[in-house]
């Protein structure tokens, strides 16, 4: 069990790792939208609040339904596709998916954020500091000899090698 738990911070490098490849790809996602988006004036017309967790973990977020009309001139109402602080009544540039304009957001949102790449590293770096914090080699004294008829050894470590060296 003890070998077991030694591997557990692992888990924070695979959690982190992961959060970072979904950061990256919501980026990469975010800005190919804004390169193909159609731009266009638009108001904040309503704002819907959307809550996540639970107790003291509870938070809001808000969600603005944006009004707009398109450049071939169809006048679209839809929320955006991104949570955002926008008002109702602010006056905001609208980025729209020229295939389906109901897939909108406002300009100031677009594109993506590093928060999560920041998050997913600082999970890394955890795992990684525990699991040497936890790591042992594989023997209590932290260092091993080999014997001639391939058994194995633990030994006192030299200076500077192992554990609290």
């Amino acid at each position: 069990m003890t070998d077991l738990f030694q591997y557990l911070p692992l888990l924070f490098v695979a959690f982190g790792l992961v959060i970072i490849l979904v950061s990256i790809r919501g980026i990469i996602n975010g800005r190919r939208f804004v390169r193909q988006a159609q731009r266009v004036q638009g108001v904040v017309s309503d704002v819907r609040t959307r809550f996540a967790g639970q107790g003291e973990h509870l938070r809001a977020n808000q969600w603005p339904i944006l009004t707009f009309t398109t450049l071939a001139g169809q006048e679209i109402t839809t929320e955006a596709a991104t949570a955002s602080r926008l008002g109702i009544g602010h006056e905001t540039e609208v980025l729209y998916d020229p295939q389906d304009p109901t897939t909108a957001v406002s300009a100031e949102n677009a594109g993506g954020s590093y928060g999560g790449i920041i998050v997913g590293l600082i999970a890394v770096v955890i795992g990684v500091v525990f699991f040497f914090g936890f790591w042992d080699g594989g023997s209590e004294s932290g260092c091993e000899i080999q014997r001639p008829d391939g058994s194995f050894e633990s030994v006192a470590c030299p200076p500077g090698i192992g554990i609290g060296g």
